[in-house]
């Protein structure tokens, strides 16, 4: 258990590196012609997966926060664990599909129980795949350009990893169908993808030209959906704090919502600034960036407005059930919320100090758990959760 007295928080700290760039970073170099040098990386649970993934087809080595990635023959047979990384499951059985030879990619934990089956399916048009209770098996092959569609209301990940096995080969067109769920997390990919020498055109179709190349040094950017939780510890406890390193448009809508919220956020190339406290409900669709969905109901929180967060629904399907969770959380501090209709409703502020809070096993409901704490005081009762994503969070918090 981890105990948290309540104070200010207020400091210069690095922006931690951003995960999913971490992720597609690593499987680019792996897949592209040439050496690749990663900068900047955190060996969270996640980022490791990622690193088992791609042993296979690449041969890797580790300095430091330093990762030098270069592309080789991929063995024939292969297998690996990917823990409970549900981007690395998800791009790793893509992919996989595309490179001749048999992989099984074994996961356990709370993916049990998440989706995959649908990006199986579509796979099983391409190559013959094989769900088993905690592995899927894949018979991979050399593959032409190939015109796929798949659902994009259940997970944007399937999306990336179809995006990636194009890449990887000579193309492909993926017809992306319903709601687009959590489409930064696509972008991303683009982003990744064309870093390294594709081309992809976003539209109706996501259409991505075959063929990747090493850039030579890539830097990590900064992962303002794990930051931002900093930033609620310290805009709550009339703190201020500094974060340095670089800053992507993945999720730096967090910023805009915070400064509506009352925030004096200042930020540019290489840093972000914030004082003040919030002052301001907020109403607000996240459905395109479901991660920012704890720091800102955190945020709601500490208002005495009503706030509304919406395009929740998909957040049952994480590593918790983070509707449920995220509840938890604030029902713990004593904070008016509910889930009605899709919306998250939240009327601060807190009316508890000294909360026991739980991490419910998941590593962005641990994040919050702590920086609530850090707010009213109080223990969290498992921590490590937090190293799926931002070991060395605990470092900052305590």
């Amino acid at each position: 258990m981890l105990c948290i007295e309540a104070g200010r928080l207020e400091g210069r700290f690095p922006l931690p590196p951003s995960k999913p760039y971490s992720q597609r970073l690593l499987l680019a170099s792996a897949l592209a012609e040439g050496e690749t040098v990663v900068r900047g990386l955190e060996l969270s649970d996640d980022v490791v997966a990622m690193v088992r993934a791609i042993q296979p087809i690449a041969s890797i080595t580790l300095r430091a926060d330093t990762a030098v990635v270069s592309k080789r023959e991929p063995d024939k047979y292969r297998a690996f664990n990917v823990m409970e990384s549900g981007f690395t499951l998800r791009t790793a059985v893509a992919v996989y599909a595309g490179i001749p030879g048999l992989t099984a990619v074994y996961f356990g934990g709370t993916l049990r129980e998440r989706p995959i089956d649908e990006l199986v399916e579509v796979l099983r048009r391409l190559v013959s795949v094989s769900k088993l209770p905690g592995a899927v098996v894949i018979d991979g092959r050399r593959l032409g350009r190939f015109r796929v569609e798949i659902r994009a209301d259940v997970s944007s990940q399937y999306i990336s990893g179809l995006m990636f096995l194009a890449a990887a080969g000579d193309g492909g067109v993926v017809v992306p169908k319903g709601e687009r769920k959590s489409w930064s997390f696509v972008e991303a990919t683009a982003d990744v993808l064309r870093l390294f020498g594709a081309e992809v055109s976003m539209g109706d179709e996501v259409v991505v030209e075959g063929g990747l190349r090493s850039p030579g040094t890539v830097d990590v950017p900064g992962d303002l959906s794990l930051a931002s939780f900093l930033l609620v510890a310290s805009l709550a406890t009339g703190g201020k704090v500094r974060l340095e390193g670089a800053v992507t448009k993945l999720d730096a809508v967090v910023l805009d919502i915070f400064k509506f919220m009352g925030a004096d956020i200042a930020y540019g190339d290489g840093y972000v600034e914030a004082r003040g406290g919030f002052t301001k409900g907020v109403d607000v669709d996240l459905g395109g960036n479901p991660d920012l969905v704890m720091p800102v109901a955190l945020a709601a929180a500490m208002v005495e407005e009503q706030s509304a967060i919406r395009g929740v629904e998909h957040l049952r399907f994480k590593e918790s059930d983070r509707v449920a969770t995220v509840l938890d959380v604030l029902w713990r501090l004593g904070v008016d919320a509910r889930y009605e209709g899709g919306v998250l409703y939240i009327k601060g502020p807190p009316k508890r100090r000294d909360v026991r809070f739980s991490s419910s096993g998941d590593h962005r409901i641990g994040l919050m758990a702590m920086a609530a704490a850090k707010a009213v005081g109080g223990c969290v009762d498992d921590i490590s959760p937090v190293a799926k994503s931002w070991p060395s969070a605990i470092l900052y918090f305590k």
